[in-house]
Parts: C-alpha cells; sequence; structure tokens
C-alpha cells in the first residue's frame, strides 16, 4: 500500500513512500511544479524529515540502496549510497550522502556532471515491530487514489486537493493547457489576473495534479452547490454567472502604495498580483508544507511564538519579490518561487525601501530591498 509523508503540522506532503518490513522504499521524483504528471515534488525536505523521525525514534539506519526498476537486476552491494562512516552521521549528513552519491551512480565516466539526486531509493533501518507501527512512527497516512473506472470520487480523496494544486491549474489552462471539460457552463471563475475560465476544468486539472490519475467529468459534483466550487472558492478563487461581472471589487492599495506606485502600471500590478487572494494562499500553503510552519524569511519572526496563537499567521504576508519594475510584463506569470513569506512589518519596511529607490531613482538598488 502506498502512503503519503505528513509534515509537522498533519499537513500532506507531496512525497510517497512504501513500507516493507524495516524498511521504506521512497519513490522518485519526476518533473517540474505545474508540469502535467509532476510527482513527489516535495521529494528532498519529506526525505530528509523522514531520517530525523528515524534518529527520534532512537532508531538506526542500516543502509540505503537505489532501488529504481533499472537497476534491481544489480546486486544491492553495486547500488549502495549509505554504507560505512557514513551511516554514523546525523539525519542531515546521512541525507547528503544518499544525494551525492545518488548522482555519482548516473554520472557518465570522467564528468563532473550529471546523474540524478531524486531517484527511488530504499531505506533500511533497525525496527522489530508491525507495519502500522512503522507508519505511525515515520508519521504517514495512506495515499489518495482515484479509483480505475467511473463514478464519483469519494469525500477523502478529494481532501487532498490543495490551493496549490488549485492555483497551478489555473497557471496550467491560463497557459493554454488541455483538458477534457468543455468550455465554461453556467459559471465561471474569475482568476487573479481577471482571465475566465471553466470551474470544472480548474477543479479537473488540480485534482490530477493531487492525485497523479486521469480525472473526467463523472468523476465529481459540479454546479454552485458542489465540492467543485466550494474547493475553488476556499482556495481564494472567486466564481460567478457566466457572462456577470465580479462581486469583489479591485483590491485597494494602502495609502502610500497608492502614492508611490501612481503614474507607474506596472509597478500597480506589481501590488495587486501579491495581494491576489489565490496566490497569497498557495504560497503560504507550499512555504508551511515545506517548513513545517510559516516565518517571516527577513527577520525570522515566528508568529504563532511571537502571539501564542495559530492565530498570529495571520500576521504573514506574500510579498512579490521581482522587484526589477522594468522588466515587469503586463501579461508575464507569477510563480511561488516569485514570492516571499513575510511579517507584516518586514513587508512594509520593503516597500518604504522600494519607494525610496524609485524616489532617487535607483533602480538597481531593489536587489537591496530584498
Amino acid at each position: 500500500m502506498p502512503y503519503r509523508v505528513l509534515n509537522d503540522k498533519d499537513g500532506p506532503l507531496d512525497a510517497h513512500l512504501d513500507i516493507d518490513g524495516s524498511e521504506f522504499v521512497f519513490h522518485s521524483r519526476g518533473g517540474k511544479r505545474g508540469d502535467p504528471g509532476a510527482r513527489n515534488l516535495d521529494y528532498g525536505p519529506a526525505l530528509r524529515l523522514l531520517l530525523h523521525r528515524v534518529a527520534e525514534a532512537d532508531l538506526r539506519v542500516l543502509g540505503a540502496w537505489i532501488d529504481s526498476d533499472e537497476v534491481l537486476h544489480l546486486e544491492r552491494s553495486h547500488r549502495q549510497i549509505l554504507e560505512g562512516e557514513e551511516l554514523d552521521g546525523g539525519p542531515d549528513a546521512q541525507f547528503s550522502a544518499m544525494s551525492k552519491n545518488m548522482q555519482a551512480f548516473g554520472r557518465p565516466p570522467g564528468s563532473a556532471y550529471g546523474g540524478s539526486r531524486v531517484k527511488k531509493v530504499r531505506v533500511r533501518t533497525d525496527w522489530t515491530g508491525t507495519e502500522h507501527g512503522l507508519v505511525d512512527l515515520l508519521r504517514l497516512d495512506d495515499a489518495p487514489t482515484a479509483p480505475r473506472g467511473g463514478g464519483r470520487l469519494p469525500s477523502k480523496v478529494l481532501d487532498a486537493i490543495t490551493p496549490e494544486h488549485v492555483w497551478e491549474a489555473v497557471q496550467l489552462l491560463e497557459s493554454g493547457a488541455d483538458h477534457s471539460f468543455g468550455e465554461a457552463g453556467a459559471f465561471e471563475l474569475i482568476a487573479d489576473d481577471g482571465v475566465r475560465l471553466p470551474p470544472e476544468a480548474v477543479f479537473g486539472t488540480a485534482a490530477r495534479l493531487a492525485l497523479d490519475a486521469d480525472i473526467r467529468p463523472e468523476h465529481f459534483t459540479g454546479g454552485a452547490a458542489g465540492r467543485c466550487h466550494r474547493t475553488l472558492e476556499a482556495a481564494g478563487f472567486e466564481i460567478v454567472a457566466r457572462g456577470q461581472p465580479s462581486r469583489a471589487a479591485a483590491l485597494p492599495l494602502p495609502n502610500e502604495d497608492r502614492e508611490w506606485s501612481e503614474g507607474r502600471p506596472k509597478l500597480v500590478l506589481h501590488l495587486r498580483r501579491e495581494r491576489a487572494p489565490g496566490l497569497a494562499r498557495a504560497k503560504k500553503l507550499a512555504f508551511a508544507r515545506q517548513h513545517g510552519h510559516l516565518f517571516c524569511e527577513r527577520c525570522g519572526m515566528d508568529p504563532v511564538v511571537a502571539f501564542g496563537s495559530a492565530a498570529g499567521e495571520a500576521c504573514i504576508e506574500v510579498h512579490h519579490d521581482r522587484t526589477e519594475v522594468g522588466k515587469m510584463g503586463d501579461g508575464g506569470r507569477t510563480t511561488l518561487a516569485d514570492l516571499k513569506c513575510l511579517c507584516a512589518n518586514c513587508h512594509r519596511l520593503i516597500h518604504a525601501l522600494m519607494r525610496e529607490a524609485l524616489k532617487t531613482k535607483r533602480g538597481s538598488d531593489f536587489d537591496k530591498c530584498r
């Protein structure tokens, strides 16, 4: 049975594995975030997390091997990537050794480059208990899968769709990706930049990204009261009757931002993009999934620690880090890598530094604002 790794807040990571006795078989990564069929995109953070959990349980890693189908004909000793003194290091040292040896395994003779560091690997521990016990120790849950035939997907399976999947689906469809859901029917989803998309196509594409399976219209319910609309709206996107205007007014800029951006349409676009709810929710979710919690990337402030409550996370905002205004195209796509999570204070400070750089026409100083 395939399992999925959970982060320290029990949120699902895009990382899958199988349990085989005292060993876990960690699946390889494939593709880039947003690519059709991309899988196991949290490979590195999840594998490192598993090694830490093994150590925290006072277990030992006894060895690790590449386990890809194309090398299974080789003896284990010929595909070992963690052995000897490498086993005596801590989890981070073990992870680094595995990555280095994985890459060297596929490197052409005489070449300093090449080889993958995200292969399918088998890790042996000295666990002697049951599979269920190892699943609990590693903090895994059952990986959701789509049914082979037709019929509605169970609610538990659809729970795998996150705001990040929805945002990635919107980006794919805006870029012209194919889908089998037809044109918009009675409703339209309004993307952060005003583009209108069929809600069923967005939801179906998001489900495909989440489940790595072929999703068809009969797998879920559309319409205003269906799971499709609820999930898309929870991800921060507005759905309206076809042809009707948006019910939400354009997000107003704070007074100080409105003053310094006046007459600079590209800068206005920059400021509005980072305030778009769909983009912000996707970024904050992806960041928390990768790091285990939200914190300010500039000053390091952990809002839960600072305010003593999970409600403190409300002070973490999303900043569009592509600050070279002259290079901001109206049709440019924003990626999650373009964004940073900042506390409200640092966010305002960076905008103040950007204002000062523009006033003095020191555009190159924008990089110092980060």
